[in-house]
């Protein structure tokens, strides 16, 4: 508003100092899918993407959180391999989209109550011959009580896990599980480095809006739907990212925040 600036040169600095990032995005930046009091206030519309053919070369795994009674989850992602021009901008290097998922729900927070089998089997299928390099599960389904833990009996179906790194938040100078997603999600210069396919309507529905525990502001509140935080957790483990210390090379609003025009050149 080019009317109200020039009455009023400091305001945008004023709206800095409400103290919610999420409130002042909304308003500078016209971005109402932040919601107040988020656990993940880095989240915005732009790390949200429309599906696109993944490139064969990027390395694709899968992310796991079981669960019966309560949803399970399972995440199909890939790392960009370069700097990738999409529709609506540019995924940079290094980046990872989630491409695929299931979420095992029958209601909210209500499970299917498979079997380990049954997931097994729906897994692969899901697979849809993609090329998996690895796949990260909660270290809770290598447990055996009294038969044969479960990432055995995936493993008879042909689906192989490793046990994920399962820190929540930093304990004795290392980085916890969500602080690695937030930098994901914030990326660097303003260029995320974790993306979500629109079609991926789970992860859009119940991630972004989880709470901080009000007890322990570091974590997030355990008793809402965060089955598929916990899997992309897992999966952000996997993949540690620092942001670098210099700026990309392409400016920040050639990237998804926008569409490339014919005279973009893309380093």
């Amino acid at each position: 508003n080019r009317v109200l600036m020039s009455g009023d040169p400091d305001y945008v600095n004023r709206l800095n100092l409400v103290g919610s990032a999420s409130l002042v995005r909304a308003w500078l930046e016209g971005d109402w899918s932040a919601i107040e009091g988020a656990f993940f206030d880095k989240w915005s519309k732009a790390n949200i993407v429309a599906p696109f053919p993944v490139p064969a070369d990027w390395l694709r795994f899968r992310s796991f959180d079981w669960g019966s009674a309560k949803p399970f989850s399972v995440g199909w992602w890939a790392i960009a391999g370069d700097d990738t021009r999409v529709d609506g901008g540019i995924i940079p290097r290094g980046a990872m989209v989630r491409y695929r998922e299931w979420y095992g729900a029958s209601g909210p927070d209500k499970g299917l109550k498979l079997t380990t089998e049954s997931v097994a089997i729906g897994i692969a299928e899901r697979d849809a011959g993609d090329n998996i390099a690895y796949s990260v599960a909660d270290p809770a389904i290598f447990a055996e009580d009294g038969g044969p833990p479960r990432s055995e009996i995936f493993g008879r179906h042909g689906v192989y896990f490793r046990p994920a790194d399962n820190r929540r938040v930093a304990r004795s100078g290392a980085i916890g599980g969500w602080d690695e997603m937030r930098q994901r999600m914030a990326g660097s210069s303003g260029v995320p480095m974790l993306y979500v396919f629109d079609t991926c309507r789970d992860f859009i529905r119940t991630v972004p809006v989880l709470q901080h525990d009000r007890m322990r502001a570091e974590d997030l509140d355990t008793a809402s739907e965060d089955h598929i935080a916990d899997e992309a957790r897992y999966a952000c483990m996997s993949r540690p990212w620092v942001p670098a210390l210099s700026k990309p090379a392409t400016p920040a609003r050639d990237y998804v925040s926008r569409k490339p025009s014919g005279n973009d050149i893309v380093i």
